[in-house]
């Protein structure tokens, strides 16, 4: 848990000491190895330099006869320009992609053409923040996973208790809750975290005060910006713990 905890940290201190008040955070769930390679294309490309037409681009991004590949290279083209025609071009395509394998490409490309044209239109310097598992607006998502103490199974009450407090701990604190699921022994929360909320402090007072009530719940736990773990992924996690 304290990585990302510290990680927030430094990301709010970072941006307070260089004054930057404007970022961008992808929204969608993008594999950081697709981030990754879409940087490193983007990156090649701007080295290339090559000169490229909008209009021609804009025309093969639709085209049912483009492949995917040459799809690519257009929807990153078109994303290095500051230009309001390639930003809704890049919009449009992203909103029902012709090639559902691009889905994660082009929404990389559209925050980066948002990125780019909100740099030209306004002056000042824009920030790129990224996780596997994005964010909306000014948060960031992240995943939890939280278990009993002896991995025994929860109890009704204890069910009751654990919804009811992570509930109004997350809410008084202005995190969203996107999905909260209760298994067996353990349960996992997917939600949005401001910037200028302490993740760690508010985690852990909902679990101190589900503990008032029998110490049932671990106090060590996951919290990761990086993916959504699957029940068989946790229940591996779990047995070597």
């Amino acid at each position: 848990m304290g990585g990302q905890d510290d990680l927030l940290a430094k990301l709010r201190e970072t941006l307070e000491q260089q004054g930057i008040d404007s970022f961008h955070i992808l929204e969608d769930l993008v594999p950081v190895e697709v981030q990754m390679e879409y940087f490193r294309y983007f990156e090649r490309l701007r080295r290339e330099n090559e000169p490229f037409m909008r209009d021609e681009e804009v025309s093969l991004l639709f085209s049912p006869d483009a492949s995917v590949e040459r799809k690519k290279r257009s929807l990153t083209l078109l994303a290095s320009i500051p230009d309001v025609s390639a930003y809704r071009s890049i919009e449009t395509y992203h909103s029902s992609p012709l090639e559902p394998e691009l889905a994660h490409w082009s929404s990389m490309a559209l925050v980066s053409s948002r990125i780019i044209l909100s740099s030209y239109l306004s002056g000042q310097q824009q920030v790129y923040i990224s996780s596997g598992l994005g964010g909306h607006g000014k948060k960031l998502r992240f995943f939890a996973v939280l278990t009993t103490t002896e991995r025994q199974p929860f109890t009704d009450l204890q069910r009751e208790i654990v919804n009811r407090e992570f509930t109004f701990q997350l809410e008084q604190a202005d995190v969203v809750i996107e999905k909260f699921e209760t298994k067996e022994n353990y349960f996992t929360i997917q939600m949005l975290f401001a910037f200028d909320k302490d993740a760690k402090s508010i985690l852990d007072a909902a679990v101190n005060e589900c503990n008032q009530y029998g110490n049932f719940l671990d106090t060590k736990y996951l919290f990761t910006n990086v993916k959504v773990l699957n029940d068989r992924e946790i229940e591996s996690l779990l047995a070597k713990r």
